[in-house]
């Protein structure tokens, strides 16, 4: 008959390092700073409005004996997106209570649990902020995304059937981007007179990767004081930028937000550019993307709900059993109010 424990394994105990390592998890540059920047709490209502100016009124030199226009010109509307709702759940067998005790244990199991709650939270999080929530790269339920926010809406057969982040989005935030700026893109690229309204500067077709792709994409985003700061990128469309810039280009950011949670980053123009693995996994590996975000013109908005801003709704028992179960819970949504200064890139020479 085979022994269970051999001589030494039966007189000698196991030695648990007393940590854990997170080898699934990637903390994302994006996320940490929505949180640190532009964390909004909404105290309550039916949805979020946010108000826009989209339109000019009337103007004009005059001479002479010259009528003014004086008819009524709409300036202002709303974008209207809903409360998303995400959770984590957090359930404990009730007889590993019994053995997760005591010296024998290493460390604490629940202890473990929770940190893997938060974290799990943040990939939920990290993750649907950069597909759409119009049921094409999520469901309807996830955030809306920067899929949908940096776009153009282009009309183009090609485009707007699509499954992959080449996608084209012609509404978001409730709001058709024809509606505002008449003539939306009908091919890959926006051209200069369509980047306007509510539509971003979005390239789907980037074959032939060159800094002057980049430069050109920031230029159409910049209006005044208002500009790309923030450079987010799949691996490959990192390795494109780095590789394309000399050494001294590379000013790696020691003072950014990012570098502060040890996210590094360098500099492109004025904007810090750094790789998302989360962007990574909703790109996929045919095509590479660079987002290039002004961050001042990106809310999360949050519940001013306690339970609602990551907190735990405690444990309970499941009938008939001795097991307990909690979750960690979110209420929230994305709203980029001013897509037009950022862009989105998106190609296989990126991958």
């Amino acid at each position: 008959m085979a022994l269970t424990y051999s001589d030494i394994n039966a007189i000698t105990t196991q030695h648990i390092v007393p940590k854990t390592t997170d080898v699934i998890f990637k903390n994302d540059p994006l996320f940490v700073r929505l949180m640190s920047k532009n964390k909004i709490n909404f105290e309550g209502g039916l949805f979020i409005q946010r108000p826009i100016m989209f339109s000019e009124l009337a103007n004009g030199f005059f001479a002479r004996g010259d009528q003014f226009d004086t008819g009524y010109r709409q300036t202002d509307t709303a974008f209207s997106v809903n409360m998303k709702f995400g959770y984590v759940n957090v359930t404990l067998l009730g007889t590993d209570d019994v053995l997760n005790r005591g010296p024998e244990a290493a460390f604490s199991l629940v202890e473990s649990k929770m940190a893997n709650a938060s974290l799990t939270m943040a990939k939920l999080l990290g993750t649907t902020v950069y597909q759409d929530g119009q049921g094409v790269l999520s469901g309807t339920k996830s955030l809306d995304g920067l899929m949908a926010w940096i776009d153009d809406g282009s009309t183009n057969a090609t485009y707007t059937s699509l499954t992959d982040v080449r996608r084209s989005f012609a509404a978001v935030g409730g709001i058709t981007r024809a509606d505002i700026v008449a003539g939306p893109s009908s091919g890959a690229a926006t051209t200069y007179s369509q980047v306007n309204g509510i539509n971003s500067y979005t390239n789907r077709d980037v074959s032939s990767f060159s800094l002057n792709v980049v430069n050109a994409a920031y230029g159409f985003s910049w209006f005044g004081a208002d500009q790309p700061d923030l450079l987010v990128c799949t691996q490959g469309a990192y390795n494109k930028i780095w590789n394309a810039t000399i050494s001294n280009q590379r000013y790696m950011r020691a003072d950014s937000d990012l570098a502060k949670v040890g996210i590094q980053s360098f500099q492109f123009n004025a904007a810090d550019v750094t790789i998302s693995k989360y962007l990574n996994d909703v790109a996929g590996s045919t095509y590479g993307v660079i987002l290039g975000l002004n961050s001042n013109y990106m809310e999360l908005y949050v519940s001013a709900n306690k339970k609602f801003q990551f907190g735990f709704t405690g444990f309970k028992e499941a009938q008939n059993t001795i097991d307990v179960s909690g979750q960690f819970m979110f209420a929230g949504n994305l709203v980029v109010p001013s897509p037009r200064t950022s862009f989105k890139l998106v190609g296989t020479d990126l991958a």
